[in-house]
C-alpha cells in the first residue's frame, strides 16, 4: 500500500484518507477489498468514507463506480461520505447515484 494513503475498515464501513494515484483500476482492489467482500457476502448497508481523500485519479473513480455496480448486483445500499470542500468529490460523487438508486452520497 502506498504511504500516501490510509485505509481503515470495520465490519460495515471503510474510511480512506490521503492521495490515491494508483496505476490501474485493478490496483484499487486492495483499497476496496473490505467493501467488496461485505457487499458480495452480506449485502445490506455499507458506508464508504472518502471525505479525507484529497485526490483520486481516474482509475480510482472507475474502481469506485465498479463498487457501486457491485452493490447494485447484490441489492445493497452503499452510503458514500464525501466533502464539499474537495473539488473532485463535489463534482464526481453525485454522479454515482445515476449508476444505482440505492447509493446515498452525503457531502458535508
Amino acid at each position: 500500500m502506498s504511504p500516501s494513503h490510509v485505509v481503515e475498515h470495520d465490519r460495515e464501513s471503510t474510511m480512506i484518507r490521503g492521495v490515491l494515484r494508483l496505476e490501474s483500476v485493478d490496483s484499487y482492489d486492495v483499497v476496496f477489498a473490505p467493501a467488496r467482500a461485505h457487499l458480495a457476502l452480506a449485502g445490506g448497508n455499507y458506508t464508504l468514507d472518502v471525505s479525507g481523500v484529497s485526490l483520486m485519479n481516474s482509475s480510482g473513480i472507475r474502481a469506485l463506480a465498479n463498487l457501486v455496480l457491485l452493490a447494485k448486483q447484490h441489492g445493497a445500499t452503499l452510503v458514500v461520505l464525501g466533502s464539499e470542500a474537495v473539488a473532485w468529490q463535489r463534482k464526481t460523487l453525485a454522479s454515482l447515484s445515476a449508476l444505482y438508486e440505492r447509493v446515498e452520497v452525503r457531502l458535508a
